[in-house]
């Protein structure tokens, strides 16, 4: 009776990767559709992609590969080195995948010029807009902002979020409004200093985390308005619900925010349209 493995399961995950979930997902449908054929001999059995800040996102990928009868003994003999060994082979091929995705995108002009004129939000308009500043400890991968330094006061991360009604949606040659209930919408910053490349420290200001909506379970509805910054489900759920109460549905004013490809809070501006509102926070 044989005594070797016959398969093995492995795992990888993928952290970062240069583009947005929506479009790994939809990447990670096409192949499924081929059962992953790039894999064979081995299985692809569960996938699962992952948005993150910055229009980045993750990708973990269970797999199970059959072992003909030498590479079970191989696998019996020396577990480690041969489950490492296949991972990496594995992880090589789809790292191969994903760059042969991203070449046949960067060299489609048509695919660029579309997504850029019909699903880039170029403007947002906001209805009884507010704002909060609030201190906390905060679990943060600082992975998400390389080029920052996150700034923190007795242990505590100084976070800003812009809060209000989503109304308008404004692209390049068109717009999506929203009718009442209008969507509770918001905007996470987090204070920093620039790293530089030397490792010296710059001016402080708030870098930009991601977009939001009061329900959690609607933002996967985000990216396909055009809104590729949202936030990783680790830093999601640290969010205080009490930061939707700023929202005053008494004031009636509406504000424009016309360079939605700022990062910065100070570049970040938004204009009043109407009365009956205080001024945009300095």
């Amino acid at each position: 009776m044989r005594k070797f493995p016959k398969t093995l399961p492995i795992s990888i995950s993928l952290e970062h990767l240069p583009m947005p979930e929506t479009e790994l997902k939809q990447i990670c449908l096409e192949w499924e559709d081929q059962r992953f054929s790039f894999f064979r001999p081995a299985v692809v059995m569960e996938w699962k992609s992952t948005p993150l800040p910055l229009g980045k996102s993750s990708l973990i990928l269970d797999l199970k590969l059959s072992l003909p009868f030498w590479q079970g003994l191989v696998a019996f003999l020396l577990p480690n080195w041969y489950y490492q060994n296949k991972k990496h082979q594995l992880t090589e091929i789809l790292l191969d995948q994903i760059d042969s995705k991203n070449k046949k995108k960067n060299t489609n002009f048509f695919f660029k010029l579309w997504n850029r004129l019909w699903r880039t939000p170029v403007s947002i308009v906001w209805l009884n807009l507010g704002f909060i500043k609030i201190s906390m400890n905060l679990d943060l991968d600082p992975k998400l902002l390389p080029n920052s330094h996150i700034l923190t006061y007795d242990g505590e991360i100084k976070l800003y979020f812009r809060i209000g009604y989503l109304k308008t949606i404004n692209y390049q040659f068109t717009k999506k409004e929203f009718k009442a209930p209008f969507p509770k919408f918001a905007e996470m910053y987090i204070k920093t200093r620039d790293k530089h490349e030397d490792k010296s420290l710059g001016k402080v200001y708030y870098s930009f985390l991601g977009y939001l909506l009061e329900t959690k379970s609607d933002e996967y509805l985000l990216p396909y308005l055009g809104f590729n910054f949202t936030l990783p489900n680790s830093l999601r759920n640290q969010v205080p619900d009490e930061i939707w109460n700023v929202i005053d549905p008494g004031i009636h004013s509406l504000w424009i925010e016309p360079n939605l490809s700022a990062n910065e809070l100070e570049f970040r501006t938004v204009y009043q349209v109407s009365t009956s509102s205080q001024n945009h926070p300095k």
